[in-house]
Order: structure tokens, then sequence, then C-alpha cells
């Protein structure tokens, strides 16, 4: 009976290990289109081949044909993916007062401005208009 108990344990150990272990490989690649990087404000934009170029928060080529299983890119908390309706905060001094410009991600970076910041649009979802408390938003 110790035996046979021992043996259902190893086996749900095993169970456990393997599948955390395909958990983890399976989040390990980068696939979006584009990211961000809070941190920094460096860009990474997917290249044909699937590796991503990096361009630093002026908007210069920092690093080409990262791979798509770079740590940093894969799992960092500090990596954002942009979608197509995302904008970008670029700032810069003139005549000793920060402006900032905010502009579609899928524009041209301008020159002599810094990427600081990523705004992502939000949506409002459309299947449920329940706002809590009993409450319903009505239309």
């Amino acid at each position: 009976m110790k035996k046979s108990f021992f043996i259902i344990i190893i086996f749900l150990f095993l169970g456990v290990a393997v599948s955390a272990s395909d958990f983890d490989s399976s989040i390990s690649i980068a696939t979006g289109e584009a990211y961000f990087d809070i941190a920094t404000g460096h860009k990474y934009i997917r290249n044909h081949d699937g590796s991503y170029t990096e361009y630093n928060k002026k908007g210069n080529l920092f690093r080409a044909n990262l791979p798509n299983t770079q740590p940093h890119l894969a799992t960092s908390r500090y990596i954002i993916e942009i979608t197509p309706d995302s904008y970008l905060c670029y700032e810069k001094f003139i005549n000793n007062k920060m402006v900032q410009k905010f502009l579609p991600f899928s524009d041209k970076h301008p020159k002599g401005w810094k990427c600081k910041k990523l705004l992502m649009a939000v949506k409002e979802s459309h299947e449920s208009r329940d706002i809590g408390l009993g409450y319903t938003k009505e239309k």
C-alpha cells in the first residue's frame, strides 16, 4: 500500500513538473509586431524573418536582428506590446520649456525628439454593460 501511494505521488510530481516546464517554454517567445520598453523608452519592431530591431528613445538604431527568444524581450515586465491604435509621447526642450507631442505609433520618429511614454487606446467592451452594484449602463 505504501509503495503504490509513493508511486502515485511520484507520477503527480512528474506531471506537474512537465506541465510547468512546458508553460515556461511557451511564453518565452515574442510574437507581437512591436514592443515598447517603459523603463528605457526603446522600441522593438519585428522584421520579416521574425527577429526584432531595437531603436533607442531618440529613434536611432540601437541593435539589429534580436532573436524573438531573447529573455529581456520575451519575459520582461517592462516590455509592453504596441497595438496599431497606440500613441507614443515624444518630448523635447524648446525655449527652456518641455514640449510634448503625441503621435500614432505608425508615424515616423520626429528628429530631435525623445520617446518617453506609450499611450494605449482604451476600448469599451460591448458585451457587458454592467457597471457594478446592481446598476447597468443604458444607451
